[in-house]
């Protein structure tokens, strides 16, 4: 009987409390996912998105959350535009991709092995009888001509060319470069939504997602006090105020007499939860 009881009051006071207050239903949408995508023409360099370098083209960039835009490539944490053809991006920069038979040395492109074309003859025609390339004059003395694709470098040595486009340093070919702007910062991956540098599954409708809570919006005529939707706002902080003095006067009454610290306990938790006696919120289509 007195259970009944109970519920009877339990379910009045509810649907009395019904228009002044009520609990905000909730659900879990998982942990966040750290930010780590550029557009598609851009790409990630450090923790920034570049737009990629033109062809033959690499970028070197800044750093600091996969996905970019279409005409974008990640590169670090920023998505950049994509570098032309023959160019690859690093960071804010596109360089000038190396041949294959080439090393890639940062901002130059080690040549391949050079070549001597001996010491030389005293006349064109003894050097015409030594070499399938023709000769020329260096100084005093006849030399072969390098083979195609080599230059001579003063009197003795065969140099390969640097392709076209690069400058050449001596045994490096210095890479042409381009700039491609700041990097933008990455974005959450399609379907994510961020949240406080986070990314999460968008909320379901009616409800608003903090961190990797989804909390259901409170209805037209109550404002939103934490997990509770109440009248206003001066209702909310009327509650928040009125459950601090219950506790400040709870620990006031035990620190005064510690062997009925249990009853003292027991008449504010009874108090605190009347005050706090309020219906779950109805769903909102």
């Amino acid at each position: 009987m007195k259970l009944l009881l109970v519920a009877v009051c339990f379910t009045t006071l509810c649907f009395v409390y019904a228009d002044l207050g009520c609990w905000r239903t909730t659900y879990g949408r998982g942990v966040g996912k750290v930010i780590t995508a550029c557009s598609d023409d851009e790409e990630k360099n450090g923790a920034l998105c570049y737009p990629k370098c033109k062809d033959g083209y690499y970028g070197v960039g800044p750093v600091f959350i996969t996905a970019c835009s279409d005409d974008e490539e990640k590169n670090g944490a920023l998505c950049y535009p994509k570098c032309k053809d023959g160019y690859y991006g690093v960071g804010p920069v596109c360089w000038q991709k190396c041949p294959d038979e080439y090393t890639d040395i940062g901002v130059g492109c080690q040549k391949p092995s050079s070549y001597g074309r001996g010491a030389g003859y005293i006349s064109d025609d003894r050097c015409q009888g030594h070499s399938d390339t023709g000769c020329e004059k260096w100084g005093l003395l006849w030399y072969p001509k390098c083979k195609y694709g080599f230059h001579n470098v003063a009197c003795c040595v065969c140099s390969p060319d640097c392709p076209a486009g690069f400058t050449d340093s001596g045994v490096t070919c210095t890479k042409d470069s381009y700039g491609r702007g700041a990097g933008k910062p990455l974005k959450c991956a399609s379907g994510l939504v961020e949240d406080d540098a986070l990314c999460y599954k968008a909320c379901a409708d009616s409800y608003n997602g903090v961190g990797p809570v989804c909390w259901h919006q409170c209805p037209p005529n109550l404002t939103s006090c934490g997990a509770l939707c109440l009248t206003s706002t001066k209702e909310c902080i009327k509650d928040i105020l009125s459950i601090a003095e219950d506790v400040a006067t709870t620990a006031a009454a035990i620190a005064a007499d510690p062997e009925h610290a249990v009853d003292a306990l027991k008449k504010a938790v009874l108090k605190i939860g009347s005050e706090l006696l309020y219906p779950l919120c109805p769903n909102i289509s």
